[in-house]
C-alpha cells in the first residue's frame, strides 16, 4: 500500500518550556523528530515524506532533514491549516499524519494502520484510558461520567484515503470549525467513522516539560520497536 507521510514539525515548545521548536530537542545526539523521519524514510511503501514546519525554520530544516523522499512546506495558523498545506503536497492515495514530537512511534504500529486504512479509509490508533473522565458544566460541576470502556486516548500517526481527509479538512477551514484531530474533521463533515487500532504507550507526544523529563527514562535498545535502535523504559 503506497502512501505519504505528513510530519508536523511547526511547534513553538511553549508549555514544554523550552525557547525553540520542541522536535528539535535533543536525544541520543539527534532532534526527536529524526527518529519518526527514518522510520518513514525505511518504509518501502512510504514513498513521500512531508515535513510541516515553520516558515522561519523552512532552510534551517531542508538543510538538516533532507532525504531522498523528503519535501518541505510552510505550517499555518492553526493544525488543520498545516495539515491542509501538507495534504496539498500528496501524490499518493493514502496518507499518515503524524506528530513530529511523537518521536517513537513504531513500525509495528504503522503496520496496523496500513493493514487496515484500505478497508475503513480512517484508521486511528488508541490506547485505554486509565483515569476515570468526568465531564464538567460551565460552573465546574461534574455533570456526566463517559464509560471509561468506551473510551480511547488517540494517538499518531492518523491514516487516511487522500481525497476523504483532503475533503473534511477544507470544510472545516473554510467554515471556521476548529478541529482537534484530523478523524474529528471526517467525522463532522464526512460523516465517517474512524476505524480504531491498538496504540502503544510508548508513543507518547512531547508537550511539557514532564515529557522532556520522561524522555530520559528510555535507553535505547536493538530490535524493539522500529527494526533499528529504538527505546525502551529503564522502569520497566
Amino acid at each position: 500500500m503506497n502512501y505519504s507521510a505528513i510530519v508536523l514539525a511547526a511547534g513553538k515548545g511553549t508549555r514544554s518550556g523550552l525557547s525553540y521548536n520542541k522536535v528539535l530537542f535533543p536525544y541520543q545526539n539527534q532532534p526527536i523528530l529524526q527518529k519518526s523521519l527514518d522510520l518513514f524514510e525505511a518504509d518501502p511503501d512510504c514513498k513521500q515524506i512531508i515535513v510541516v514546519c515553520a516558515r522561519n525554520e523552512l532552510e534551517r530544516f531542508k538543510e538538516r532533514f533532507q532525504n531522498s523522499k523528503t519535501l518541505f512546506t510552510i505550517g499555518g495558523k492553526a493544525r488543520q491549516d498545516s495539515v491542509f498545506n501538507g495534504l496539498k503536497c500528496t501524490k499518493e492515495p493514502y496518507v499518515l499524519i503524524h506528530d513530529g514530537a511523537r518521536p517513537f512511534v513504531s513500525l509495528q504500529l504503522v503496520e496496523r494502520i496500513k493493514k487496515a486504512l484500505p478497508k475503513y479509509q480512517a484508521v486511528v490508533p488508541g490506547i485505554e484510558v486509565v483515569d476515570t473522565i468526568k465531564e464538567i458544566d460551565a460552573n465546574g460541576f461534574f455533570v456526566r461520567t463517559p464509560v471509561r470502556d468506551h473510551l480511547r486516548a488517540v494517538q499518531t500517526p492518523q491514516g487516511f484515503e487522500t481525497k476523504l481527509v483532503k475533503e473534511a479538512l477544507q470544510r472545516a477551514i473554510q467554515e471556521g470549525i476548529p478541529v482537534t484531530d484530523d478523524a474529528m474533521a471526517v467525522e463532522l463533515f464526512k460523516h465517517k467513522k474512524s476505524y480504531c487500532v491498538a496504540g502503544e504507550q510508548t508513543n507518547f507526544k512531547v508537550t511539557s516539560q514532564a515529557d522532556l523529563e520522561k524522555l530520559a527514562s528510555f535507553l535505547p535498545e536493538k530490535n524493539f520497536l522500529t527494526g533499528s535502535t529504538a527505546c525502551q523504559s529503564e522502569n520497566k
